[in-house]
């Protein structure tokens, strides 16, 4: 297995594939976070004495999350597999003031997530088509 790519220490970048699974990631931790909260919620609901004024529970939970990145990119060749990574940083402000915010941006990145619904069944059999009465040919008379 070969190791990441060293940085040089200060300049903030990372490998996009590295970038992207952080994002989906952090997503999936957030949503970790609101599901102990909402344990947490039906514990105290439930430990409450009857009668007393417990608010229930909420569950929270991401229908949908969207992540718009917009990076400065850079391809660097690496000199011992000879692979090319594509390092990201987020805008440098030297850059986008001597060449302007357009210029200054190289990648723009959408990441979308969402739960799958349903999953279409397979049939198991493709449909037989009806055959005529009397197993035998027919005449259009």
């Amino acid at each position: 297995m070969s190791s990441p790519p060293t940085v040089p220490a200060g300049t903030q970048q990372a490998e996009l594939g590295v970038l992207l699974a952080g994002a989906v990631r952090a997503v999936a931790d957030a949503q970790d976070v609101l599901d102990e909260h909402a344990r947490e919620r039906v514990a105290a609901y439930l430990a409450a004495p009857a009668g007393s004024l417990a608010l229930p529970p909420l569950w929270y939970a991401f229908d949908s999350v969207s992540v718009d990145l917009e990076l400065s990119s850079e391809a660097v060749r690496t000199g011992s597999t000879g692979q090319t990574r594509l390092l990201c940083r987020t805008l440098n402000p030297l850059t986008v003031g001597l060449y302007g915010y357009s210029a200054a941006v190289g990648t723009r990145v959408r990441v979308s997530l969402a739960p799958q619904r349903l999953a279409p069944q397979p049939l198991a059999s493709p449909p037989t088509p009806p055959t005529p009465s009397g197993g035998g040919p027919t005449s259009p008379t």
